[in-house]
């Protein structure tokens, strides 16, 4: 997957101000409007970020280690002689230390090497799982969407029927028992309509957390959707396959048994020793001393020559014991490096699941498009044929309105169905690292926009 520029996250947070308003939106655009102001991508660049300083900072300790100090004060000595000395005086000193050999630092400079290509992958399953919410967030409104526009269907279609059947009822052609059967299904898809805009308000509200921008509705689906086949791999490998290379899930736990062998190494390097070279340089000046004898007034104090001491050479530490510390870290990273080993096991096993749970998926939606075309197909049919009867009076108003329902309901199926398959589509596209920048164009193209 292209691992995008972090600049396209860089005005990640709208901090004051009211959101901005959108009207409908499609796929593509709620996409480039979530990479521009979602909170997670942006954490996850800035993770890489530190994780990167934390690199440098490893490696600052390969370079001249430099202080400066300053002194200032007084001193008192009193003598069994009864005698007593004192003074004051100023230090300035400058030390340097270079390493030479630190095993625990280059494993310490391996690590942080692989915690900042893990921020790098750990930013990449952010975006693909960013890529994934917004499809997820977005064929969600778009069911409830459908869903609304079906309910008003039903209630409309509802509406002319009790119109006809109060007509009819009029003219003496009815019982008042229709009327009132057709009035209360009228009513009770008004209610469907209530709840329908509830769940289409709501699901516009989770694209307001992706982005942070308010949606009014989004792109249907074109009405002549072409015939979308299952997808395969490319190449001569299966989709399990593909996900054990590619999958960004995988990535991260290989990365992280890596981490957890050279945490290892890190604690088997507190056995060996450390050696550098270490320079001090020291200038005392504006010293002053006095003796003073007992019973005798206090003398002046008389000053001291400035003096400067060097010391240069190199400086060897060995940890000989630690009390058995540094044997428990070492047992203790070799029992976290078996557990990362366990969770990389997991992690296979659960991806696997999924990969073979949305092929599946595939397979279902793909022969239920086709039932729902011909439950449209029939439902319609059986409209008309319940229709004609009710006018010759061999149908009720009851089997006219369970008709109504039944076409309608079909077609709420079928949408659904069809964006059920786009969905199980990326998700398996994600599934095996994989889903990119391209295949969400491929689905928007389907939209109408």
């Amino acid at each position: 997957m292209n691992r995008l520029l972090l600049s396209a996250v860089g005005v990640s947070l709208t901090l004051s101000g009211a959101p901005a308003v959108a009207h409908t939106v499609d796929l593509q655009r709620l996409y480039l409007d979530s990479l521009e102001n979602n909170p997670i991508l942006a954490s996850a660049a800035l993770e890489m970020d530190s994780a990167r300083k934390g690199s440098d900072i490893i490696d600052g300790q390969y370079r001249p280690q430099v202080d400066v100090g300053v002194q200032y004060g007084g001193l008192r000595n009193d003598w069994t002689t009864m005698n007593e000395t004192d003074g004051h005086g100023a230090e300035v000193s400058v030390s340097v230390g270079q390493n030479i050999f630190n095993d625990q630092l280059n494993k310490a400079s391996a690590i942080a090497e692989q915690q900042h290509e893990l921020s790098k992958i750990s930013y990449d399953y952010a975006l693909a799982t960013m890529q994934m919410s917004v499809v997820n967030g977005y064929f969600n409104a778009l069911k409830a969407q459908e869903k609304q526009k079906q309910v008003n269907a039903t209630k409309q279609a509802i509406g002319e029927h009790l119109i006809q059947v109060k007509h009819r009822f009029s003219n003496g052609l009815v019982p008042e028992n229709d009327v009132k059967e057709t009035q209360a299904q009228y009513d009770l898809a008004e209610t469907a309509v209530i709840f329908a805009q509830n769940e289409l308000e709501k699901a516009l509200d989770y694209l307001y957390e992706l982005t942070g921008r308010e949606y009014t509705q989004v792109a249907s689906l074109g009405t002549n959707l072409p015939k979308i086949s299952i997808p395969q791999p490319n190449g001569h490998i299966s989709w399990q396959e593909l996900a054990q290379a590619e999958s960004q899930q995988m990535a991260i736990q290989r990365q992280l048994v890596e981490l957890s062998r050279d945490q290892i190494s890190l604690a088997q390097a507190g056995h060996m020793p450390t050696i550098g070279l270490v320079a001090e340089y020291r200038y005392a000046f504006a010293t002053q001393s006095r003796s003073n004898a007992p019973q005798q007034a206090k003398g002046s104090f008389q000053d001291l020559d400035n003096n400067a001491t060097v010391f240069a050479g190199v400086a060897m530490s060995l940890p000989a014991y630690r009390g058995g510390a540094t044997d428990n870290r070492v047992e203790q990273a070799n029992i976290q490096y078996q557990q990362a080993l366990e969770l990389q096991s997991h992690t296979w096993r659960q991806v696997t699941r999924k990969v073979r749970s949305a092929e599946k998926d595939l397979v279902t939606l793909e022969s239920a498009q086709s039932a729902y075309q011909q439950a449209v197909i029939s439902a319609q049919s059986a409209l008309k044929a319940t229709e004609q009867g009710f006018e010759i009076g061999t149908r009720t108003i009851v089997d006219v309105l369970d008709s109504t329902r039944q076409l309608y309901s079909a077609k709420e199926q079928l949408t659904a169905a069809q964006i059920d398959f786009l969905v199980a589509n990326l998700q398996l596209h994600f599934l095996a690292g994989v889903l990119d920048d391209e295949a969400l164009n491929a689905i928007n193209r389907l939209l109408d926009v």
